[in-house]
């Protein structure tokens, strides 16, 4: 994640530099608007977005889909993958086009990097603004039913917890390692 967050700071950063530089596609009077755009994207989406979903997720227990849930926008990015791949792709791809100065990638990846930077600072605003703790009752808040436990390491974690996705979204069905214990303990008094 870190990694990640790294790299795609880098590539927004030295895309601005090339915009400013004039080897862009971009004329001298856009030039400084689009680099300020792609800087602030740097804090906003890279920075601030991406820390605060990760520290809600991993430490708080929040399930991601908690978070700015009620826009439509970040449902399509959260729920369907086929929109979720595109708009990184994009969003890595109009970066990476800008600096080699590749303009019809730059034209064709320009949707998908904006669809990307506009879910995600929807979720920064529903985390900021706390809309998506209204998404679920008092009662069940209290409880606390609607946040995940966090386990670390384990993938099969999407069934503790209310989201949107279908049962069967998931491809791979696993048994929780709570539960294979339990199954390889029955078995041995068996033997």
């Amino acid at each position: 994640m870190v990694i990640d967050r790294v790299s795609s700071c880098l590539c927004l950063h030295f895309a601005a530099k090339s915009v400013l530089e004039g080897r862009t596609c971009f004329g001298a009077s856009a030039a400084p608007f689009v680099a300020a755009i792609l800087r602030s994207l740097i804090v906003l989406v890279e920075i601030v977005a991406h820390v605060s979903v990760m520290f809600l997720s991993e430490v708080l227990g929040v399930h991601q889909k908690q978070m700015g849930y009620d826009y439509t926008i970040v449902r399509k990015y959260l729920s369907d993958k086929r929109y979720l791949f595109w708009s990184c792709l994009s969003f890595e791809l109009f970066g990476l086009s800008l600096i080699v100065n590749a303009t019809p990638v730059v034209l064709v990846s320009l949707p998908g990097f904006v669809f990307r930077a506009a879910a995600n600072i929807c979720r920064l605003i529903s985390i900021l603004t706390r809309k998506e703790s209204r998404r679920w009752t008092e009662e069940e808040d209290a409880r606390q039913s609607s946040r995940e436990k966090v386990r670390r390491g384990s993938s099969d974690r999407l069934g503790n917890h209310r989201a949107a996705s279908p049962e069967g979204a998931q491809v791979v069905r696993r048994k929780r390692s709570n539960e294979s214990t339990q199954a390889s303990a029955e078995q041995e008094p068996a033997q």
